[in-house]
């Protein structure tokens, strides 16, 4: 299976230029009718991947550029437009096994943000919820010791979940090089916040039931509470939804639709 990068060797191979560095370069494209075929099937690909937008719009851009360096050097070479282009995707491969190369890339990349984001956020927060209890305020009389024991199950939960995230981050890159499953780490890391995140909510709910008084007065009453939660609110939706992105990138299926084969989009 052709990966990424052997992709852009590939085609730099058949052109003598550089993929990546003429993409990252920014170079422009041709404007003529020659980029017809060529721009189906990148299409294509692009529909089919999934995973966050920024680096699927960096791989189809190198892809992209590749691919018409690819046609120029066939046309110089003699042949017709038309022809140089069905060349070019027919060297590209079909749809289907580029998407296939090209997702791993794409779920390792949502795999890193969901990490970054456990690993400075269920930390962060712990700390943040201490915050009120820094000022003085009715919240803080002696709390009955099922409470405490339930603050302190989410402050070790939080400080785990934040050094698991970072040791996750560490196997990205290891497994970028030893050519890992990332699809499998990056639904390891999601299953991880899923659990980290409803123990901490579970335990957050039964401390408000537990301890109803405190709970009322600093986070519905006070300015610093109000604070607090709003930014509660904010990581915990943020992190859920990069969950939800890492577990469908690692378990959900790669929709079918479109073109399968590179001879399909070719004329």
């Amino acid at each position: 299976m052709i990966g990424p990068r052997a992709l852009s060797i590939r085609l730099s191979t058949l052109t003598g230029r550089d993929v990546a560095s003429d993409a990252s370069a920014g170079e422009g494209r041709p404007t003529d009718d020659r980029l017809s075929t060529v721009d189906s099937y990148v299409r294509t690909v692009g529909r089919r991947l999934r995973g966050p937008v920024g680096t699927r719009r960096e791989l189809m851009r190198e892809l992209a550029d590749g691919l018409d360096d690819a046609t120029e050097a066939h046309v110089r070479s003699g042949l017709p437009v038309a022809a140089a282009q069905a060349r070019a995707v027919r060297e590209c491969g079909p749809v289907d096994a580029l998407v296939a190369a090209y997702q791993p890339e794409l779920a390792a990349s949502q795999g890193r943000r969901t990490s970054m984001l456990l690993a400075l956020l269920m930390p962060g927060l712990v700390l943040l919820w201490d915050v009120p209890w820094m000022f003085a305020g009715a919240w803080n009389a002696p709390a009955p010791r099922a409470v405490l024991v339930l603050s302190d199950v989410i402050t070790y939960t939080g400080l785990a979940a934040g050094g698991c995230a970072l040791l996750a981050l560490a196997f990205f890159v290891a497994g970028a090089r030893l050519r890992w499953s990332v699809a499998k780490l990056t639904g390891a890391v999601g299953l991880l916040g899923v659990v980290v995140l409803a123990l901490t909510l579970t335990c957050s709910a039964a401390m408000a039931v537990l301890n109803p008084g405190d709970t009322v007065a600093v986070f519905a009453w006070s300015w610093i509470g109000l604070l607090v939660e709003a930014v509660t609110i904010v990581a915990t939706g943020s992190m859920t939804l990069s969950l939800i992105r890492s577990l469908r990138l690692a378990f959900g299926r790669v929709p079918a639709e479109g073109v399968r084969s590179a001879s399909a989009v070719a004329p």
